[in-house]
């Protein structure tokens, strides 16, 4: 970085990010139960707004590490996959829940799209302290009014308010259902394999013969393509079921780790185009069909505080699964180690989803 930092120091800030986010989804969720979305999405917004513009203003890693990774991903965690989910769950009933998950999940992947260039740019013109003004007025001066005149409680909370059981009360019995402790782990595995693959893959392969930029394109590639599965698994989901998607999904990912096995072997760009669109298949419902299936189960236990555990679950195996892959890769010298931990992830995910599949069907 032009500061000076190791780009060790520069990675910590966006770890800390994603604990801190793991940590606060399920008070997040639970603030959701309470106050409604209008009030608790406002805030995250506030908060994540202030965390981009003291960023901008940091001297010192351990200044960007409060403002951008404990305050910046206080805000996320409020506004997170799980109680975005949540909130959705509220409005839209099972029969729908699948694709209008979907649809909302799909626009991480359009976001994505618009604000990876814009970004580079912002840091190409001002820098990469005025980028963070940038985002954050944008968060201040756009987002934040906008939620805060759109939003509303579900009709669904307004009619339970007051006779939803506290907090405590769910907790406990949330705990004495075995089927939420599988919830648990199904939600560990979900992005535990994904993220160790969007984390390593243009390392792994350039690793193998191919260009940079090359492999940055079938990536983006991917990325491009996942906002069409989210929206594709959930009208499946909604149709066949959450199991039948996510296991499909799921094995689509396991296909996208076979391909990077093989690209090794043959390092051809059939094999990347393969990857690329397997990837987005196997994106397209870790999130959404894993929040979908919970809010169909334990809906009547608050949707925001299961949502929320979640998406904290989430956050815990997006910070360690490519920790894991990437310290297998430092002491063995390869990636094979750590592409059968997320093949085993990815495995134990798909059994999770049936049990609790099988389950709820009883």
């Amino acid at each position: 970085m032009t500061e000076g930092w190791s780009n060790e120091s520069a990675a910590s800030i966006f770890s800390i990010s994603m604990l801190v986010f793991a940590f606060g989804s399920t008070p997040g969720g639970i603030l959701l139960d309470r106050f409604g979305p209008r009030v608790v999405f406002t805030s995250g917004v506030l908060l994540l707004a202030l965390g981009l513009l003291l960023s901008s203003q940091a001297r010192s890693i351990t200044q960007l590490a409060i403002a951008y990774g404990i305050v910046g991903g206080s805000g996320l965690a409020i506004v997170g996959l799980g109680p975005l989910a949540a909130n959705i769950s509220a409005w839209v009933p099972p029969a729908r829940r699948g694709r209008a998950i979907g649809v909302a999940f799909a626009g991480t992947g359009l976001g994505s799209l618009l604000f990876v260039p814009l970004v580079t740019q912002l840091i190409d013109k001002l820098g990469w302290r005025g980028a963070y003004v940038v985002l954050g007025l944008i968060c201040l001066l756009i987002l934040a009014p906008l939620l805060a005149l759109i939003l509303r409680k579900p009709p669904s909370s307004e009619a339970k308010e007051g006779k939803i059981n506290s907090v405590r009360g769910n907790w406990e019995l949330l705990t004495r259902n075995p089927l939420f402790w599988v919830l648990l782990l199904v939600s560990l595995m979900a992005l535990g394999p994904l993220r160790s693959l969007t984390v390593h893959q243009v390392a792994y392969i350039e690793s193998v013969g191919i260009e940079r930029q090359t492999a940055a394109n079938y990536v983006g590639l991917a990325g491009f393509l996942t906002a069409g599965t989210f929206i594709g698994w959930g009208i499946i989901s909604d149709k066949f079921g959450r199991a039948t998607a996510f296991t499909l999904g799921a094995l689509c990912l396991l296909g996208a780790v076979g391909c990077l096995i093989l690209l090794r072997q043959n390092p051809s760009t059939m094999l990347l185009l393969s990857y690329a669109v397997l990837l987005a298949l196997g994106e397209g419902t870790r999130s959404s069909q894993t929040t979908a299936l919970a809010s169909d189960i334990f809906q009547d236990n608050g949707l925001g505080l299961v949502n929320g555990i979640v998406g904290a679950m989430f956050g815990f195996g997006a910070a360690f699964g490519p920790w894991i892959v990437g310290r297998l890769r430092d002491s063995t010298g390869s990636y094979l180690p750590g592409f059968a931990i997320i093949a085993a992830m990815i495995i134990f995910s798909i059994m999770g989803v049936l049990v609790l599949a099988f389950s709820r069907r009883r």
